[in-house]
């Protein structure tokens, strides 16, 4: 089973996951490092069901950005269409 998980590699080598991850037994890692700087405040972050839904009320679509479900029935049928 393939499993992604977030950390951040010290100069010294050692790796800090930024997740919770749970094994039973001893796994093989593959490790690719990414070219986007560090910032600063790369720690763990955990939020609540009812943060996330705040956010997500409080960042709505705007009404022009929103699709009618016609529109987006169409754009499905496109995508499906696509691969053939």
């Amino acid at each position: 089973m393939l499993q992604t998980v977030e950390a951040i590699v010290e100069p010294s080598g050692s790796v800090r996951l930024l997740e919770v991850l749970q094994i039973d037994r001893p796994c093989r890692a593959v490790v690719t490092l990414l070219e986007s700087p560090l910032q600063s405040d790369a720690t763990p972050v955990q939020t609540s069901a009812d943060e996330l839904l705040s956010f997500l009320e409080r960042t709505r679509l705007p009404a022009s950005a929103q699709l009618g479900a016609l529109a987006i029935d169409a754009q499905i049928e496109d995508e499906r269409n696509a691969w053939g």
